[in-house]
């Protein structure tokens, strides 16, 4: 009814303040970026309520870059309602963006899959809501089919319980019978040229929103990932004092040799580089 319509229409996720974290690649022989994704968003911008931040990938995989996920908090602190990550292209396996944001939007170009495709393993699997741009002119039927061939391979993936379309452990057979929520991540057509699907679009992300709160999924969600993004901080900081220090070095560039001469294979070299380092902790008491 109309006065449904209304309500739902007041009660929708409108954030008064938006960033968005742009990530450029970095050129692996330069290690430059050029950082202009700031100029297609001249209208945003310009919005004193809008905050755009280009940043470099610097050789980071994932499509992230390296403080993505702090710059990312730091935005929510700061007022944020909503917070947009623009990725660098990625692969099929390159997923650690569902480890930095509370919705993975899969964006996709018409013709970019089949159902096949679409049922392998990876960045599909994990994505919440998929998209198909450019839903216009020439391309228009193309991406129709897209879409149609992306909604048959979403019936193929099986999500985790107490996903946000799911059944939680918690819930019973009346909630979860009520629950808005898809069985399975849902598939849009959009146009960012004519504005096709654009209110659709934004309907599902306020409706995602909504339910991740309310069902206590979003608090689950963001305490694994931040015990994901502690675990890869300290593998870099190890990584980091390690070679920085000179008996490592001296002991790394011994075991080299021995690689280089084929004596020992990589595994086996940094399970003794290894070794020489827990010794080095053990000898100083914590200190490498």
């Amino acid at each position: 009814s109309e006065e449904q319509k209304i309500q739902n229409e007041q009660s929708c996720f409108r954030p008064d303040k938006v960033a968005v974290l742009c990530i450029d690649p970095s050129s692996h022989v330069t290690g430059g970026s050029i950082l202009g994704d700031k100029t297609r968003m001249s209208h945003l911008s310009y919005n004193p309520r809008a905050y755009i931040r280009p940043s470099p990938s610097s050789g980071t995989l994932g499509g992230l870059g390296s403080y993505t996920y702090d710059a990312a908090s730091l935005c929510e602190l700061a007022g944020y309602q909503l917070t947009i990550i623009e990725t660098v292209g990625v692969g099929q396996s390159e997923v650690e963006l569902a480890e930095c944001c509370d919705l993975f939007l899969l964006l996709l170009s018409p013709g970019g899959g089949d159902e096949l495709q679409g049922s392998k393993k990876g960045i599909v699997e994990v994505a919440d809501v998929l998209v198909v741009n450019k839903a216009d002119g020439e391309t228009e039927t193309l991406a129709r089919q897209t879409a149609n061939e992306y909604k048959k391979a979403m019936g193929l993936l099986r999500k985790p319980r107490g996903w946000w379309g799911g059944k939680d452990e918690n819930e019973d057979k009346e909630e979860s019978s009520t629950c808005k929520a898809p069985a399975a991540p849902p598939v849009l057509l959009v146009s960012a040229k004519t504005g096709l699907g654009i209110p659709e679009l934004w309907n599902t992300i306020a409706d995602y929103q909504q339910y991740a709160q309310s069902s206590g999924y979003l608090i689950k969600k963001r305490r694994l990932q931040n015990r994901y993004w502690m675990w890869k901080y300290l593998r870099e900081r190890v990584l980091e004092t390690a070679k920085k220090d000179p008996r490592v070095k001296k002991q790394a560039e011994d075991i080299q040799s021995s690689l280089d001469s084929g004596l020992v294979a990589p595994r086996v070299a940094a399970g003794e580089l290894w070794k020489h380092i827990v010794g080095s902790v053990d000898s100083n008491d914590g200190q490498i």
